[in-house]
């Protein structure tokens, strides 16, 4: 049954995710480079400047999110086998902690000292933890799917 609450959590999990290629993660603003961080590139705004850093940098966070993205799909549609749609869910939530220590604690550490300043926040950091708190929602569903099939069985 693919009308399920779960699936809509799911599906707005991996819509935040998908939002994070639109919605800068943070800003820059140093006293040689201004720096916009976005998932899959990193901008200078500074005109003829050099660049601080390649296109390879940011392959990772664009790989992860690409992954977290196509995830919630296809948990959507393993709705046949409840119990690996939550081993997924789970993986999932893993993946999405891993995506954001690696943000925080590398991506933007390592752009604010080749940058030279400290980062500036945007919209874009918080839309991995809305993921996350779908993420969780839809689990707790799922689990509830779980727990009402065996009750029912139980009956039986």
């Amino acid at each position: 049954m693919i009308q399920r609450l779960q699936s809509v959590y799911l599906l707005l999990s991996g819509l935040s995710l998908v939002l994070m290629f639109f919605f800068p993660i943070a800003w820059y603003y140093g006293e040689l480079h201004t720096l916009t961080f976005f998932v899959h590139r990193i901008v200078d705004h500074v005109p003829a400047s050099e660049p601080l850093f390649d296109s390879s940098f940011t392959i990772l966070p664009l790989l992860f999110t690409l992954l977290l993205t196509v995830m919630p799909v296809a948990i959507i549609f393993s709705f046949k086998n409840l119990d690996r749609q939550l081993k997924l869910t789970r993986i999932h939530m893993m993946l999405l902690l891993v995506f954001i220590a690696l943000l925080f604690f590398y991506y933007t550490d390592a752009i604010a000292t080749k940058a030279g300043t400290a980062a500036q926040y945007s919209f874009g950091v918080f839309l991995p933890l809305i993921a996350l708190v779908f993420n969780y929602m839809a689990q707790r569903g799922i689990g509830g799917d779980i727990r009402l099939i065996r009750s029912s069985d139980r009956i039986r």
